[in-house]
């Protein structure tokens, strides 16, 4: 089954609209029982009123009659089939009733009790609603006989219902038009802000069809630092390819040398052994020309994408192999390493750097070895000092030389510090050799921390 995958404005869109949708609906729900809870109280206290305008009306003869004026405060009373009625009873028996009442009957059957009222919704036989009061009163006669009489005042409700039409057409109507310019707004407003998401897609098919190389940096703070990731990690990309493109020419160029070597050999000489010794020879060398650039070529190099690794854990592990691999010097090491030295790195790069460093000290010291290492600010500081005899002068600038090829090497200074410098070079980080406090070789590197 195929799945529909919608974008991201669409389902923001789509969320937003029935959020809005069911917010306008329940408001509508809630408005319109309000205007008929409002419009339910305002007719009841409408046909109290009506009740005080008969009572006042309403005159009691000495032989106990009541006797009701003809002109009545309101005129609806007078009109017939006006849709306002009203009925005064007594013990049943009906005593006056409304000349608007005319032609209907209106036996209302509610006796609330003296002083009491109550509502009712009333079916008449022509098909009317209405909606009736029954409001009880004693009357006491001049003999001093109390009489009872229930008033009933009654009112179509089609006015109401037609006042209730009438407002929820108009909450409709003015709902669905506010709802409508909503969405509008709510879909500009989603447009204007996912515009540099829609850019960000832009520039990276513009990268991948190459006319950009990385994002431009003109995007808000929120995509900023998701912009400068990206960026970083097309500057790792870039560079690493950059190293295998000249990992690979410098190892074209190198390899001329031996094999012109031993093409010459092979031209000239007749000596079968000499033949094999320099095949041999040069062989070895190119083999270690290999290694080397493939080695140049796999540094991950700087990257603030790679997670923190602990210098001193590597720095433990190295000493400790490196411990039994030269148990016959009785090396004593010392290290000195703070807490908090990480760094944002490969580790088998971290690997190479200091199996390397502590090897190559090692293996030409006498008997100490002193490793410190301290961060500050945004650099890592390592420090390696041995007390051997050191690097001779002639060979001290020369081996920590940026972009040397292996095989113009100083003699006496293998693959190892090659690789060290370049690393260093690969994680934007600078070396320095000095004259120890050990009276040997003391190898000083920086390197960025992210």
């Amino acid at each position: 089954m195929k799945v529909v995958k919608l974008s991201l404005s669409n389902r923001l869109l789509i969320a937003v609209s029935l959020v809005l949708t069911a917010f306008l609906g329940l408001s509508a729900l809630s408005l319109n029982s309000a205007f008929e809870s409002s419009a339910e109280s305002e007719q009841r206290k409408r046909l109290k009123n009506y009740v005080y305008t008969l009572l006042t009306a309403a005159e009691l003869r000495d032989d106990g009659n009541l006797v009701m004026s003809s002109d009545l405060a309101e005129p609806k009373f007078s009109i017939p089939n006006s849709g306002l009625y009203a009925q005064i009873t007594s013990e049943g028996q009906l005593v006056w009733q409304s000349p608007s009442a005319i032609g209907h009957f209106l036996a209302l059957p509610f006796d609330p009790g003296p002083s009491n009222e109550e509502y009712h919704e009333v079916e008449m036989e022509t098909g009317l609603t209405l909606q009736n009061l029954a409001f009880g009163i004693v009357w006491e006669a001049d003999n001093g006989e109390e009489i009872h009489y229930t008033i009933n005042v009654a009112e179509d409700m089609q006015t109401l219902r037609e006042q209730t039409a009438g407002f929820q057409r108009s909450l409709w109507y003015w709902l669905g038009g506010t709802g409508l310019m909503l969405l509008i707004a709510q879909w500009l407003i989603l447009r204007w802000s996912l515009r540099p998401l829609h850019d960000a897609a832009v520039d990276l098919h513009a990268i991948e069809t190459g006319e950009h190389r990385r994002l431009n940096d003109q995007y808000p703070l929120e995509l900023q630092q998701l912009t400068h990731r990206i960026n970083a990690l097309l500057d790792h990309e870039e560079s690493r390819r950059q190293r295998y493109k000249n990992s690979l020419a410098d190892l074209a160029h190198s390899l001329k040398t031996p094999l012109s070597v031993f093409r010459g050999e092979l031209e000239n000489s007749r000596d079968v052994t000499t033949l094999r010794d320099t095949g041999y020879e040069q062989l070895d060398r190119i083999s270690t020309l290999v290694d080397y650039q493939l080695q140049r070529a796999s540094t991950e190099g700087k990257s603030s994408l790679l997670a923190p690794v602990s210098l001193g854990e590597i720095i433990h592990k190295i000493i400790g192999s490196l411990d039994k691999v030269y148990q016959n010097k009785a090396i004593r090491c010392q290290c000195e390493i703070e807490r908090d030295a990480f760094i944002h790195a490969d580790e088998g790069d971290m690997y190479e750097l200091l199996g390397n460093l502590l090897e190559n000290a090692y293996k030409y010291c006498h008997q100490q070895v002193h490793v410190i290492v301290t961060s500050r600010n945004d650099t890592v500081k390592i420090r390696v000092d041995d007390d051997g005899s050191g690097i001779p002068a002639r060979a001290e600038s020369f081996v920590i030389k940026r972009g040397h090829r292996i095989d113009t090497q100083a003699e006496g200074q293998g693959l190892g510090l090659a690789i060290v410098s370049d690393i260093i070079v690969a994680y934007e980080g600078n070396i320095q050799l000095e004259r120890g406090h050990l009276g040997g070789a003391s190898f000083v590197i920086e390197l960025p921390r992210h």
